[in-house]
């Protein structure tokens, strides 16, 4: 097992390599492989941070190293970019954790990715290991939760902290909801990967923010990926800017604008996705006119949007190069993406649907789930 952790102007990344070696070990080698990164546009403060950080990191290896059982700290600088993002150092580990993979001839590694903010549960890498062979993985999303709970109930920040974690919750509750088949957290310090199925799809992408989400979306539908429920990783709940979003950027607008209620998407439009994936039986070999007498039950706003997506000539496509329901349902949802649903979402907010606040919004989706 590999775990990757990118570094960038980390003040608790020892922390979090503390929680690691505390965990509970099994008879299988663990690798941490933490990616000290700058980029070229990076302050020079930052940069002597990173190098003081690197050092503390290289000390630490030297005291607490055993041959199972190794840090390895990388140390990389003027990586290219406008935003200094954890797109690219997460790839260069991960790139790094495959190549020590093949020198090593274990073609059946597991590459785990961490941020440098987190802490883990003790059973974390044993749950791991155990789920990828027991239910042979190729993927894997984990349990996360933002400790906060020794903050102040009327807290800001644990408010908007909680805030944001129910908002996640909910929007993957809602997918699965709606019988999306790829209903899977995608968060960067909370999934893990075979190294062969990292190879399969051609690695992580570089993007500067959502790295984790463009990853994962090809990832899922290889099969094999699992929730693994029965360990825990600790994100801290901070504000940050080094992306455009995600966690620290969303506690940090809240914030600012002094809204502690997080608006999503609502509940109706999650049911108006599951009866259209309902139908999903009824358009396999069906002919134009059959498809789009299926759809005249949808709201017109929702038949809009499938016709300006050219939805009936993408069914007869998916017609064209299935031979089965099932082969018929995957290639489906190859077209009908993660990000097409994020794209519907998007077409009926905030008309005819209002955004409403989540909590209000997650109970609603309780209700209709029981």
């Amino acid at each position: 097992m590999k775990i990757v952790i990118p570094c960038y102007h980390e003040p608790e990344v020892l922390a979090t390599i503390g929680s690691l070696f505390v965990c509970e070990r099994g008879n299988f080698e663990v690798e941490i492989l933490v990616v000290v990164n700058s980029y070229a546009i990076s302050s020079e403060a930052i940069v002597q941070f990173n190098r003081l950080s690197f050092n503390e990191l290289t000390a630490f290896a030297e005291k607490h190293n055993t041959p199972d059982f190794r840090l390895s700290p990388l140390w990389v600088e003027n990586l290219p970019g406008h935003q200094t993002g954890a797109g690219l150092p997460r790839k260069t580990g991960m790139d790094e954790a495959v190549k020590r993979f093949k020198e090593q001839s274990q073609s059946g590694g597991i590459i785990v990715s961490l941020d440098a903010d987190c802490t883990v549960a003790k059973n974390y890498l044993t749950e791991i290991d155990r789920c990828f062979k027991q239910y042979k993985l190729k993927s894997a999303t984990i349990q996360f939760h933002h400790p906060v709970e020794h903050l102040e109930k009327d807290s800001e920040l644990r408010r908007a902290a909680e805030t944001y974690e129910e908002y996640l919750r909910y929007y993957r509750s809602a997918l699965e909801y709606t019988g999306y088949p790829y209903a899977y957290y995608t968060i960067g310090s909370a999934f893990a990967v075979t190294a062969e199925t990292y190879s399969q799809i051609g690695g992580m992408g570089k993007q500067q923010a959502g790295e984790d989400f463009y990853f994962l979306q090809k990832v899922f539908p290889l099969g094999k990926t699992r929730f693994i429920d029965t360990t825990c990783v600790y994100p801290a709940a901070r504000l940050s800017d080094r992306v455009p979003f995600g966690t620290g950027p969303a506690i940090a607008q809240m914030l600012k604008d002094k809204q502690l209620k997080k608006y999503s998407y609502q509940v109706s439009a999650f049911t108006e996705l599951k009866q259209f994936f309902n139908k999903i039986p009824s358009f396999f070999r069906a002919s134009t006119a059959e498809v789009e007498n299926q759809l005249q039950d949808l709201p017109p706003y929702f038949q809009t949007f499938l016709r300006e997506d050219d939805f009936l000539n993408k069914i007869e496509e998916i017609n064209c190069y299935t031979a089965n329901p099932e082969s018929f349902r995957k290639r489906f949802f190859q077209y009908f993406t993660a990000f097409k649903i994020l794209k519907y979402l998007n077409s009926v907010h905030p008309a005819p649907y209002e955004f409403s606040d989540v909590q209000e919004q997650y109970r609603r989706l309780q209700a209709l789930a029981l």
